[in-house]
């Protein structure tokens, strides 16, 4: 448990300074300003009880009566399928290719110019592999909102209440974890160099049936959850709706986001590592790492 730690905090925080991947996030800092400005205009006087209750029985009433429909007729829309190639390729953006980066920094391959001979590493197999991957922890996760969803409907009609819609929203934030860690491993395993396509796979889906896998990822990416909400999105979007002058706002929210979610996905990389060792696959990998660290 202490060389556990050891890796998260104390090496991440260390290395964190050679990876500059996701300093990118400053650019995304100044659109997500752009758009809060222009679509979010805060009412302070309209926020009492009886209005958030009345929101909240809305709310409900729109997902379990309204939104079944809503769904159907978005996936018979092409456009919704074009939207979810963007956004397949944005995790290629935010994701595989800065696990490209950190492979390649783990086995000491990376360069003066490291970002960008990762992006030029990534292999068109990797990135099939990785939306078959995603394809999984995307299908797991809606059966389990499916499900309980089914549940919770058959209580809404017998009890309309905004409770229902709360109890979803409970479940599926507690099974979101797993879809963090299913899109973190996905790119992670993708990048490896050994092994095909279903030794990998073998590897992931040991997310879900490896009792030691499963509850120490959900534990660390709920961790990782609580702090990114905080640090990345929530602190960020106050002071960008409430500041006045756009660069004090952007260099404000730039420095609580940027190193709280590079030192993040650092530690995930390490974490991955970590709770992957005991594989031949992923140890072979990066036995460089390993040996460095005395892990072998």
């Amino acid at each position: 448990m202490k060389k556990l730690l050891r890796i998260l905090i104390v090496q991440s925080g260390k290395e964190l300074f050679r990876y500059k991947s996701f300093f990118l996030l400053i650019f995304a800092l100044i659109l997500l300003d752009r758009f809060l400005k222009k679509v979010v205009h805060v009412d302070r006087s309209s926020l009492n009880q009886e209005s958030l209750k009345e929101i909240s029985f809305q709310s409900a009433q729109y997902v379990f009566e309204v939104m079944p429909g809503v769904l159907v007729g978005f996936l018979s829309d092409y456009r919704t399928f074009l939207v979810i190639g963007g956004l397949f390729l944005l995790k290629q953006l935010i994701s595989m290719w800065p696990s490209s980066d950190m492979r390649r920094m783990h086995r000491q391959e990376r360069g003066t110019f490291g970002l960008f001979g990762s992006l030029l590493a990534i292999r068109w197999e990797q990135v099939l592999w990785d939306g078959m991957a995603v394809v999984i922890i995307v299908g797991v996760t809606g059966a389990w909102t499916t499900i309980h969803y089914v549940i919770l409907h058959s209580v809404w009609q017998a009890h309309p209440s905004a409770i229902c819609l709360l109890a979803l929203l409970v479940l599926m934030f507690l099974f979101l974890p797993m879809t963090l860690a299913g899109f973190s491993y996905s790119s992670k395993l993708a990048v490896i160099s050994r092994g095909g396509f279903t030794d990998k796979f073998k590897l992931f889906l040991r997310l879900f049936w490896d009792h030691r896998i499963r509850w120490a990822s959900w534990l660390f990416f709920m961790a990782r959850l609580m702090i990114e909400a905080l640090f990345v999105i929530i602190l960020p979007a106050v002071v960008i709706i409430l500041m006045d002058i756009f660069w004090v706002r952007v260099l404000t929210a730039s420095l609580l986001a940027t190193p709280v979610y590079s030192y993040l996905k650092m530690a995930s990389f390490k974490f991955f590592l970590e709770i992957y060792r005991p594989f031949p696959l992923v140890r072979e990998e990066y036995r460089s790492y390993y040996s460095n660290y005395d892990l072998l």
